[in-house]
């Protein structure tokens, strides 16, 4: 099960889905509410109206356990919030680069996905020519599927869910009985996990494992190859 992060869509998956289903998995990638193909909200954007939305969701399809519940930046969060409040639910957890408490700035973020949002859908060509021009290394095609992501996302909505803060205890979440893999870009190249949150939830993991890898926060769009390696070094027993 994948769950995206914010702004993003099931599409950003679209490298690490057809990945997991070599290694024989049945892959489903959600869109979470007022994200992708999911309906709009008029309310209900908090983390746990998400976690909802991600169970139901997975009950619909076949129903839980989760062998593997992967989890990127928002979408890390709500994959937390569904294993500690449905025991049983997830057997393996994977969080990518999920937000620190005090390392957002929560008012500017709400402002970036409002003017982001924006220009995908009144300006989608120049946008994209300028993620390809910022982004040299992601593969043909990603930056055009980040175009429409931004594009179908109700960025006013989301935005206004965002900019009070998302109260959650990250360290308290990441303290849960099952597997838990925490994959992180480093600090200077753009991860949001920062400074002392980083340490306090690196260090709640437990027997948990980090892997911290070269690269900012979209790590499965931006380094794979070092995503699927620690994924598999993790599964070996």
């Amino acid at each position: 099960m994948l769950v995206h992060g914010v702004t993003s869509s099931s599409r950003t998956w679209w490298r690490v889905g057809p990945a997991l289903a070599e290694r024989g998995y049945r892959v489903l990638a959600v869109d979470l509410r007022g994200h992708g193909s999911s309906p709009r909200p008029t309310a209900g954007l908090s983390v746990a109206d998400l976690a909802t939305d991600v169970a139901e969701t997975v009950e619909a399809a076949a129903g839980p356990p989760v062998d593997l519940l992967v989890g990127h930046s928002l979408g890390a969060l709500v994959a937390l919030e569904l294993v500690a409040v449905q025991p049983g639910f997830a057997r393996r957890l994977v969080v990518e680069d999920p937000p620190g408490a005090s390392s957002i700035d929560w008012p500017a973020l709400a402002a970036g996905i409002e003017a982001d949002t924006s220009r995908a859908a009144t300006a989608p060509d120049a946008l994209r020519r300028d993620l390809e021009a910022a982004n040299p290394a992601w593969p043909a095609g990603e930056a055009a599927r980040r175009v429409a992501d931004l594009a179908d996302c109700d960025g006013q909505a989301v935005a206004a869910a965002l900019r009070p803060g998302v109260p959650f205890d990250l360290p308290a979440r990441l303290a849960t009985p099952i597997p838990v893999l925490m994959l992180l870009g480093e600090e200077p190249l753009g991860s949001i996990l920062l400074g002392l949150d980083r340490k306090a939830a690196i260090e709640a993991l437990g027997d948990g494992t980090t892997r911290v890898l070269p690269t900012g926060h979209n790590i499965h769009r931006e380094a794979l190859a070092p995503w699927l390696a620690a994924l598999d070094t993790w599964l070996v027993p």
